[in-house]
């Protein structure tokens, strides 16, 4: 069997490569890549938040599209959501409604973010959701929602307990499947 006169060629190449002199990159050239791949293992926590927190705010806009109180989307007067209003207790409610409006933002929010950046934000997360839900909160109310001070306290423990669980689950489900 006769190798073509390409494969040859390629042999040679590959045989003057491995005894070239090695080649060292350049300082400039180092200290980019280097820079890079720093940036790519550890990104700043403010922009991962940045990047969360538009996530949330998307997500949340969703949400209300949902939600019956200010009349936007497909659920006005839904009569399930009445029903729980009436049924349960305002606590239990106004709890179940902070953990669904963040929820959803929360879980993509964990499918959206890659591990270094899940790293980056560490336990800073959870200052963080609680400061999102109090400011959710406090937008919601400036859009007219009702506003009690015992259904406060409920929502924006909700809204955290739907951050911080709906986050939690799915980045430790997206890390158990890899």
């Amino acid at each position: 069997m006769r190798k073509s006169d390409s494969e040859q060629g390629m042999l040679k190449d590959f045989a003057e490569f491995i005894e070239a002199e090695p080649l060292a990159p350049s300082t400039t050239a180092d200290r980019a890549v280097l820079g890079r791949v720093a940036r790519d293992l550890r990104p700043a926590p403010w922009s991962v938040l940045g990047k969360l927190t538009l996530v949330e705010v998307s997500a949340g806009l969703l949400t209300l599209a949902v939600c019956p109180q200010f009349g936007l989307g497909v659920s006005r007067h839904n009569p399930w959501i009445h029903a729980l209003h009436v049924t349960t207790s305002p606590a239990i409610f106004y709890l179940l409604c902070g953990l669904f409006f963040v929820i959803f933002g929360a879980g993509l929010g964990g499918l959206i973010l890659n591990r270094a950046e899940i790293r980056a934000v560490g336990n800073g997360r959870y200052p963080y959701f609680f400061g999102y839900s109090v400011v959710a909160y406090l937008i919601l109310v400036s859009l007219g929602a009702e506003a009690f001070v015992a259904s406060s306290v409920f929502w924006i423990l909700g809204a955290f307990l739907g951050n911080a669980l709906g986050f939690a689950a799915v980045i430790r489900l997206r890390f158990a499947a890899t």
